[in-house]
């Protein structure tokens, strides 16, 4: 599995990652930012600027901590 990052619903909507992204990787789709797994290149600047910490790094460890 390939990590990813991922914006979860805690996500206030303040702009910070998609501003701060060197990448153009997050998107807003209606309310919601997405980040684009094609060109975001995981230098995790966006998770800095969070200021809600809703922006996660998902890898193989942590989708198995999900399931159970």
């Amino acid at each position: 599995m390939i990590p990813y990052l991922e914006i979860n619903t805690l996500c206030i909507s303040c702009d910070n990652c998609n501003l701060i992204c060197p990448e153009n990787a997050i998107l807003k789709n209606g309310t919601q930012y997405i980040v684009e797994t094609w060109s975001c290149t995981l230098c995790n600047a966006c998770v800095e600027v969070c200021p809600v910490d809703c922006i996660k790094l998902i890898t193989e460890e942590s989708n198995k901590k999900k399931i159970f």
